[in-house]
């Protein structure tokens, strides 16, 4: 499954980037008042109809789709194009995010980058991998490293960050922040160089699930800030509250959860 699933985010990257590049496309606004352009939609058709190909038993819940409450214990949930502004504001932030539920927990997760041809995978062994698509690298398998940084190092989103992350902390700490766009946030995380990223309000279970599943399997962990447990996948109009994603699940102790209420 997973080569099926690494095949189409390439796919669909490849696309995404031959638009981005010819700059012909449209763009129109959501319901939610998010954009969407053809980006979004001409990557959501090729990663829906291979997944339907291949997997037709298999239900598949995607941003760019009409979604609906699933029975099931298993699913896909895609991003086509994560970080819509990223690619509107020409930041080459932008990512294909594909991940496989299986009892509400994510299985499996790839995430591609199409202009930096970054691609991070999870196995079928609980592993997560990253090379370069591109430039056609060696496979590494990644494992939350640290890079030896003095200081702890937060992760935030270009748009999200209002300085409620850097005071989540029990003790005064050096602290070092990159912000970046797109779920290559918890990539970041994964290979280790960053440490925690959270998040506060709303996001969606397409923007997290491939991230959290790569994050996992290189030893870290995501944390809904409302039950203190992993977060879980099936939830009401696939809805996620805040959460805590960290690079290693010990620096949970130094977080001051009284400062997230």
């Amino acid at each position: 499954m997973i080569d099926t699933l690494i095949e189409l985010a390439t796919e669909a990257g490849i696309t995404i980037r031959e638009i981005y590049e010819s700059g012909k496309f449209s763009t129109s606004v959501k319901s939610d008042r998010s954009p969407v352009t053809t980006a979004d939609e001409k990557a959501n058709e090729i990663i829906l109809k291979g997944l339907n190909k291949q997997f037709p038993r298999i239900p598949a819940i995607s941003e760019e789709s009409e979604n609906r409450s699933l029975e099931k214990e298993a699913f896909f949930i895609i991003d086509p194009l994560d970080g819509t502004k990223g690619f509107l504001n020409k930041t080459n932030n932008f990512t294909v995010n594909i991940a496989f539920i299986n009892n509400r927990k994510p299985e499996l997760g790839v995430i591609y980058s199409p202009i930096s041809g970054e691609l991070f995978y999870t196995s079928p062994y609980r592993e997560s991998f990253k090379y370069n698509f591109l430039k056609k690298t060696e496979k590494v398998k990644i494992s939350g490293k640290s890079e030896n940084r003095e200081a702890l190092t937060l992760i935030t989103s270009e748009n999200n960050f209002n300085g409620r992350e850097s005071k989540i902390f029990k003790v005064d700490c050096e602290l070092d922040t990159l912000k970046i766009g797109s779920s290559i946030k918890f990539c970041r995380l994964a290979e280790g160089k960053a440490d925690i990223y959270p998040r506060f309000g709303r996001t969606m279970e397409w923007d997290t699930a491939a991230g959290h599943a790569i994050l996992k399997y290189s030893g870290g962990s995501l944390i809904d800030v409302n039950t203190k447990k992993e977060l879980v996948y099936g939830k009401k109009d696939y809805e996620n509250g805040s959460f805590m994603a960290l690079r290693e699940l010990k620096d949970i102790k130094k977080i001051d959860w009284l400062r997230l209420t």
